[in-house]
């Protein structure tokens, strides 16, 4: 019994949905870490400092899916999502989630840059 390649493109455009919530998830978990540790004492700064490579793994390997995942998306897209849009009128919906998706991504990105910096000069790692 084979796998529907239909079925793989349909997963594959869930989990690179989920990827995009890991990334943006990831980096408000260590947005907040950074406030906190911003007012706070050596603990919270502490905190940060441990958490920031945990969490960096996680939006690396999610960053990873979304670039990976995104390349059959983008092959199947007219199939799998903008022809299936059309038949229900739901084009403009799928454009609002597209911009909510890109916007999360860059919204990460911007967030970790941003506390990336508090949080290594507090583990002490070498910027880069």
């Amino acid at each position: 019994m084979s796998i529907d390649w239909r079925i793989l493109i349909i997963l594959n455009n869930y989990l690179h949905d989920v990827a995009t919530a890991v990334l943006l998830s990831s980096a408000v978990i260590l947005y907040v870490l950074g406030r906190q540790a911003q007012s706070g004492g050596a603990g919270e700064r502490q905190a940060l400092a441990r958490a920031y490579g945990t969490l960096t793994r996680f939006a690396w390997g999610a960053l990873a899916w979304i670039i990976i995942g995104g390349i059959p998306r983008t092959i199947f897209f007219s199939w799998a999502e903008f022809i299936p849009a059309g038949a229900h009128n739901l084009i403009p919906d799928l454009i609002i989630k597209h911009v909510l998706l890109v916007s999360g991504v860059i919204a990460g990105a911007v967030m970790w840059v941003r506390i990336g910096k508090i949080a290594r000069a507090e583990s002490g790692a070498p910027r880069g």
